[in-house]
């Protein structure tokens, strides 16, 4: 147990560093962060994606380099109010697949194949987006700059934490994708009604969300909508969770709040590297399906605390993810819980 803790995977520091870092209370680093962690094997499966980690801060005073980004971001996606009041930050994440048999030296044919993605990311949000009518609406968008294949170093960290866990490694990884340099933006809008209560003044109450994302790169290219129903207190405060991809900090409340939430969306996949292989060489791949459906229920509850705690919020989000099948030769569909961690300096 001793020698297998030494092995300790390169990218392991990097994210203890950061998160410590970000939860380490200084007037210069105010702002919002939040830790996401994606894992199946609390859904009982440990197969095709099984494992999402992310770090995502967005400060209250960016530096220079991450508002030049943002603004970049902001002209070439087309915000409606450009970079005015958007919300800027970074992020810092990795994500692995695998296929179905995780003992076999040599998956087999037809199984997905081992990819890992390791990234860093510039994000931008406006979150008092002009509205029309009864509906609020957010925008966002993220440049990810990564790579895939074993430079993402995803098989080393999946057997490390394993060996914590007293789990069996997965022994195939020397057959994943080979390393390429990874580029992915994505679009999403998020268009939220009022909220309604059925028993007046300030009980809780019920709002719908729906949204619209667009991924483009040689990682993956794609759409989806869907929406999101929610029942609680506080709704107007944020615009519940996200579908496909990864969460961005909520801002610090001024009240409780709080939501049961369940919602769906539908994707087209026009490209997936970690189903279809590398873009420019031969790799281990599988046929994907063009249309994937994404169901997911979850509860939040986001608190505002104290100033003498030196934090003024913190916020939950457990949901359970459940996706159809990806590709053709896939017996079943997948699940996977989700968490999410902000913390509001």
């Amino acid at each position: 147990m001793l020698r297998a803790m030494t092995r300790i995977p390169r990218f392991v520091p990097l994210l203890i560093a950061a998160w410590t870092a970000a939860l380490t209370p200084a007037p210069s680093r105010a702002g919002d962060y939040t830790f996401q962690w994606d894992n199946d094997k609390v859904a009982d499966t440990d197969r095709h994606y099984t494992n999402g980690m992310r770090i995502a801060v967005q400060p209250d005073e960016p530096g220079e380099w991450v508002q030049d980004a943002a603004r970049w971001l902001a002209d070439v996606t087309a915000f409606e109010d450009g970079a005015e009041g958007m919300r800027m930050g970074w992020a810092f994440g990795q994500d692995m697949f695998t296929p179905g048999d995780v003992q076999a030296q040599t998956p087999p044919p037809g199984d997905r194949p081992y990819a890992g993605w390791t990234y860093f990311a510039f994000t931008a949000q406006d979150d008092d987006a002009p509205r029309g009518g009864d509906w609020s609406r957010m925008d966002s968008v993220e440049l990810d700059l990564g790579v895939v294949g074993p430079l993402a170093h995803a098989g080393e960290v999946q057997n490390w934490f394993h060996d914590q866990i007293n789990v069996p490694r997965s022994h195939g990884w020397s057959h994943q994708i080979h390393d390429e340099p990874g580029l992915l933006a994505t679009r999403t809008v998020k268009l939220r009604t009022d909220t309604w209560s059925p028993f007046g003044g300030t009980w809780p109450g019920f709002d719908v969300v729906g949204h619209g994302t667009a991924q483009l790169g040689n990682v993956r290219t794609g759409a989806g909508v869907g929406g999101t129903v929610r029942f609680g207190s506080g709704l107007g405060h944020e615009y519940g969770p996200v579908y496909g991809t990864f969460a961005l900090p909520a801002k610090r409340p001024g009240d409780w709040v709080w939501s049961l939430y369940a919602g769906a969306e539908v994707r087209a996949v026009a490209w997936d590297i970690f189903l279809d292989g590398n873009t420019y060489r031969d790799s281990p791949d599988v046929d994907k399906k063009p249309w994937v459906l994404e169901s997911r229920f979850g509860i939040m509850t986001h608190v505002p605390l104290p100033p003498a705690w030196g934090l003024q919020g913190a916020r939950l989000d457990v949901s359970h993810v459940q996706r159809t099948r990806e590709f053709e030769t896939q017996d079943k569909s997948d699940r996977y819980g989700s968490l999410q961690l902000t913390v509001n300096f």
